[in-house]
């Protein structure tokens, strides 16, 4: 008699389950209270059997109510945290463009001097310069007159710290108190437009890359490559106690 093959199947998991179980493998341990309230400390990453706990809940469909409110909030709260990272990004490149186009019909030599400038926390600061002082204030309030840019460059040291608190090894934590004066928009926006160029370069050429290539991994939209080169900021950063 021929042997039937066997069938037996694992239970199922639906989508939405094995999503979260996903979701909660990378999940911290308590729910950000407001991204927005940028004077937030970030949360710390929650350790393996705390995962493995979360994860096992959620696969099973062991959440109590409470808990199940909890998670929807939490991954409600990471998809918004992520939209609004994307968002400041294209406003940080957008704003950037047009205020220097317009300092380009109003004060042309002024472009071809050396400049950066950041977010100190509370306003827009030119850096690494080379300008007069009138040019300098001249600057420094046009930069500053945009509310979209500021709020946009606050929000990113906000995220950098979050990733990099995310990503720490130790579980170190860091505020945006550590990313503050350390993002120079104007050179992160050379990068991007260099990483999108190639990019396009790459797709238009048909030219295969390498999974261990960078250039794999660049985006065509110059404000998702401004994202990366912000969260993956590598200057050294002090950590708060």
């Amino acid at each position: 008699m021929k042997m039937m093959a066997s069938t037996f199947m694992p239970t199922p998991i639906t989508a939405n389950s094995s999503a979260r179980a996903s979701y909660i493998n990378n999940m911290h341990t308590s729910i950000p209270k407001a991204h927005g309230n940028t004077s937030t400390p970030q949360n710390m990453v929650a350790t393996s059997s705390q995962q493995n706990t979360a994860t096992i809940k959620v696969v099973t469909n062991q959440l109590s109510a409470d808990e199940q409110l909890a998670l929807e909030k939490d991954l409600q709260d990471r998809h918004d945290f992520h939209k609004k990272q994307e968002t400041s990004a294209a406003d940080m490149v957008s704003e950037t463009q047009r205020i220097l186009a317009e300092v380009a019909k109003e004060q042309p030599s002024l472009l071809n001097k050396k400049f950066d400038f950041t977010n100190t926390g509370d306003e827009i600061d030119i850096i690494k310069h080379d300008l007069s002082e009138r040019e300098y204030n001249y600057l420094k309030a046009k930069l500053n007159a945009s509310d979209k840019l500021v709020e946009a460059t606050d929000f990113l040291n906000v995220a950098a710290a979050r990733n990099k608190s995310s990503t720490s090894i130790s579980n170190t934590k860091y505020t945006k108190e550590d990313l503050v004066g350390r993002i120079h928009v104007r050179d992160i926006i050379e990068q991007a437009k260099e990483r999108s160029a190639e990019r396009i370069r790459i797709s238009e050429q048909n030219i295969v890359t390498s999974t261990n290539n960078t250039s794999s991994m660049f985006r065509k939209e110059v404000h998702l490559n401004a994202l990366d080169l912000v969260l993956s900021n590598s200057v050294g950063l002090n950590a708060k106690a």
